[in-house]
């Protein structure tokens, strides 16, 4: 090896003493396979060896901007990488795939009328965000879950019972927008497309970091298809890939639904907290007669009577019977004797329980249907 260095270096560096023929009987003897000691030596002197000169690296670029940023931060603003720059400027000519909601201080989560230890679930599950670090040097927590922002919320429970308002809460709370998925955007009828849309919804949540909000997730986490159904390969392709995006995700992802006995079971465990909307009870339904009729003095009624035969319905169903009932009463063309009354507020209740009755298959109103012999 060191013949080879005395070659190159006679070619290409050679001192003042030395002469092209020199070099050349340098080649000749590295040729002809002589590696006797005369081949080992430096024209400079007897025994001293050659030593190349070491290559210092280069010095890496720093940014002060990015340095003085913490870990999550320098990650996220890291425009050196042009692989993440370039994908950025890709973003723009993609479809969108959901809409981006500002939360408003009306979707504070203290608003919200829940059933006890509904509240507290949502902002213990938030503040271990919040106290990573800490848990880190505690509980090295990092060995359980790598990724540092992750937190997975799963609402589940009948329609109307404030999962889409506690949704845009937990936005408002972390200080973030929302990213709510459109499943029209998201499902196509063209092999691969589907999947396509649903990396491209997990880029764009990153992108404007924000609270990805999946409504009706048991739509695309359905439990799989095992039928010889011509989509079931696709559909459960899109399932897959769904559950791999939410193992990569570093953000928060809230999902809601009515119907959690359909969600896969291999979806439970990826989630951090399921946490249970129930109907409210009387005490509940009266907080929510008197919210959505914000004039007690235009309201003749005795709310606390109302709440107790409203057993059954939603808090979306008594913001309703609240809006039909203030329409109810602004008929007259003279505002100052618009009113609601306990009559028009019960005769919506009574409207919207038999609403459900008939839904459900409990009213007089079903029909059969079939085959007569």
């Amino acid at each position: 090896m060191d013949l080879l260095v005395q070659a190159w270096l006679d070619l290409y560096q050679p001192n003042q003493s030395q002469t092209p023929a020199a070099a050349s009987r340098t080649l000749n003897r590295l040729d002809n396979g002589r590696h006797g000691d005369e081949a080992r030596r430096l024209p400079g002197g007897p025994g001293r060896s050659i030593q190349p000169e070491p290559i210092e690296p280069m010095p890496e670029a720093s940014s002060p901007e990015l340095d003085e940023l913490p870990p999550d931060a320098a990650i996220a603003a890291d425009h050196r990488n042009p692989r993440r720059r370039n994908r950025e400027a890709q973003l723009e000519d993609e479809p969108e795939v959901g809409v981006l909601v500002q939360p408003q201080s009306r979707h504070d989560l203290g608003g919200l009328i829940l059933h006890r230890g509904v509240k507290q679930q949502i902002l213990d599950g938030l503040r271990a965000i919040q106290i990573r670090d800490q848990l880190e040097e505690v509980w090295s927590i990092s060995r359980l879950q790598p990724q540092r922002g992750r937190c997975i919320l799963n609402f589940y429970g009948p329609p109307g019972t404030g999962k889409t308002r506690a949704a845009q809460g937990v936005a408002l709370k972390l200080g973030q927008p929302l990213y709510q998925v459109d499943y029209s955007a998201v499902i196509s009828k063209y092999l691969g497309d589907t999947a396509k849309h649903i990396k491209l919804a997990f880029e764009r949540a990153t992108h404007h970091g924000a609270v990805l909000f999946l409504d009706e997730a048991d739509s695309l986490l359905s439990k799989r298809v095992s039928l010889d159904e011509s989509c079931a390969t696709s559909i459960n392709q899109n399932r897959n890939c769904l559950m791999q995006e939410l193992d990569r995700f570093e953000g928060v992802v809230v999902m809601t639904t009515n119907l959690f006995g359909n969600y896969d079971d291999a979806l439970l465990r990826r989630v951090q907290r399921h946490i249970e909307f129930r109907l409210p009870d009387a005490s509940m339904r009266r907080e929510l007669l008197a919210l959505h009729l914000p004039n007690p003095e235009r309201v003749k009624a005795n709310l606390r009577s109302l709440a107790e035969q409203s057993g059954g319905l939603s808090g979306g169903d008594i913001l309703n019977i609240c809006l039909n009932a203030i329409h109810a009463g602004s008929r007259d063309p003279d505002p100052a004797k618009w009113l609601v009354t306990e009559a028009m507020l019960f005769r919506e209740i009574k409207r919207a329980k038999a609403a459900k009755e008939k839904h459900s298959g409990r009213g007089g109103g079903r029909r059969r249907i079939g085959f007569t012999a």
